[in-house]
């Protein structure tokens, strides 16, 4: 990667690969990540009743912080977030030890 800020986008199509999305059910503003997600061939949104948390989890890494995973959360408020390494190799095992999903 050539600079250490890029758009969650962008970050998902450099690093090449499968990232799935978790976010809350019902929630309208989650529409503009839906989109996003529907445009990307390595991504999938799964919906949890009760989740509160902000995450990505992917494989090899997680991005985890306080912006919501919306176009504002994204793109326009100043949030803190971190993307680190999934210490499990799994996106299963992290949700399963990390969420309880």
């Amino acid at each position: 990667m050539s600079s250490r800020r890029l758009s969650l986008s962008a970050a998902i199509r450099e690093l090449n690969t499968d990232v799935d999305f978790y976010v809350r059910t019902g929630e309208q503003h989650n529409d503009y990540m839906r989109s996003l997600v529907s445009r990307m061939g390595n991504t999938s949104m799964t919906t949890v009743d009760d989740l509160h948390a902000k995450a990505v989890v992917g494989p090899e890494l997680v991005y985890v912080g306080s912006a919501n995973i919306t176009h504002s959360g994204l793109t326009v408020n100043r949030e803190l977030c971190e993307i680190m390494e999934n210490e499990y190799g799994s996106v299963a095992t992290y949700l399963d030890v990390e969420l309880g999903l």
